[in-house]
């Protein structure tokens, strides 16, 4: 069921999970010991943000904290030759990942949590990734390593391919499917690393490219809006104001976000980065988005109550320190960037 030297353990989220789990199969690491989960998350540089805001819309706010391009960007920084594989047909999906566990690789996949039969699930969430191990062909089924499960699970191979096809939120997961071509003999320089995962959230969050839809907001521009709409959301939301914050509260602490919509993941690489590259400036980032995490959590909790007009009065102080805490966290990013021009170039 599990390749021999492959270690699965639980995670925080789903896609970081999984790449810490084949970096440490394929014993790449800074350090003595494996990454960590918030260092594979980290090291992508998918940490955004991106704020709708629409009035007739059901919920009247959604947000998201990461970038569709994780997986791919974070072998892109770390100096791995892989190749993000995607397709909307099931043949060719599932031969490709059949070639990738004939010849020994654990292959890590995106496939809808609603339609894996061996999940109690109703959310979807198309960019959930797991890591297929193995496959019986006599009994149609896969082995799967799933973040959320500390031990192999049994999964149909008509239900893997459903979960691969979904048309779901948040898009098409289109049979996503992560293929590394070659071990490398070692990482890029973790210097050059770091600065590359930085300067990708810099430019998400001060420079973000225009939203294709009209009510999307992205980078730090999202969260002044959300910010900005925040007092007269209960005008706005009407009798939907309920559903409105249950949602936010779900973005925020639920589905695998790390509990803090993906900052507590970006503090404990930020942490990491610090004692690797002693760097002052980093460890003083990292504190900053130890901040931001905890205003993203308390937020959610604030929301959690049987009043919506009192939830949203609760939560009011909570997002303008999340606010303040996110520009905060972008300037200190850039001061790291700053000193270390040379490496950030």
């Amino acid at each position: 069921m599990i390749p021999t030297g492959f270690r699965h353990r639980v995670a925080e989220h789903a896609a970081s999970g999984a790449l810490r789990d084949l970096l440490e199969h394929h014993q790449l690491s800074y350090m003595p010991e494996p990454l960590s989960e918030g260092a594979a998350f980290g090291f992508s540089g998918a940490l955004d943000l991106r704020v709708r805001i629409a009035v007739a819309a059901i919920p009247t706010i959604d947000v998201d904290g990461r970038a569709p391009t994780l997986e791919h960007e974070l072998c892109q920084h770390l100096g791995i030759a892989a190749h993000w594989r995607a397709t909307s047909s099931r043949g060719p999906a599932w031969e490709a990942l059949q070639a990738e566990l004939d010849a020994g690789r654990p292959t890590l996949v995106r496939a809808d949590p609603a339609e894996l039969d061996y999940r109690n699930a109703s959310r979807h969430d198309t960019r959930h990734a797991i890591v297929v191990t193995s496959y019986d062909a006599e009994a149609d089924v896969v082995w799967i390593a799933d973040g959320s499960f500390p031990e192999p699970q049994r999964c149909s191979l008509r239900s893997l391919a459903a979960a691969r096809a979904s048309q779901a939120w948040p898009e098409p997961a289109r049979h996503g499917l992560l293929q590394i071509h070659d071990r490398p003999a070692q990482l890029a320089d973790p210097r050059a690393a770091v600065a590359a995962a930085l300067n990708r959230v810099v430019r998400a969050m001060r420079r973000p490219p225009r939203p294709a839809h009209p009510h999307v907001r992205a980078g730090l521009a999202a969260v002044d809006a959300l910010a900005g709409v925040w007092p007269q959301l209960p005008d706005a939301a009407g009798p939907r104001l309920g559903a409105t914050l249950a949602t936010l509260r779900l973005r925020i602490c639920k589905g695998g976000t790390g509990g803090a919509l993906y900052r507590s993941l970006q503090a404990r690489f930020l942490h990491d980065s610090a004692a690797l590259l002693g760097s002052a400036e980093l460890g003083r980032a990292a504190l900053v988005c130890d901040d931001l995490a905890d205003a993203w959590r308390t937020l959610a909790a604030a929301i959690d109550g049987a009043d919506p007009e009192l939830s949203h009065r609760a939560c009011a102080p909570w997002v303008q320190r999340v606010r303040s805490l996110e520009h905060q966290h972008v300037a200190a990013l850039e001061q790291h960037l700053k000193l270390h021009r040379a490496v950030a170039a």
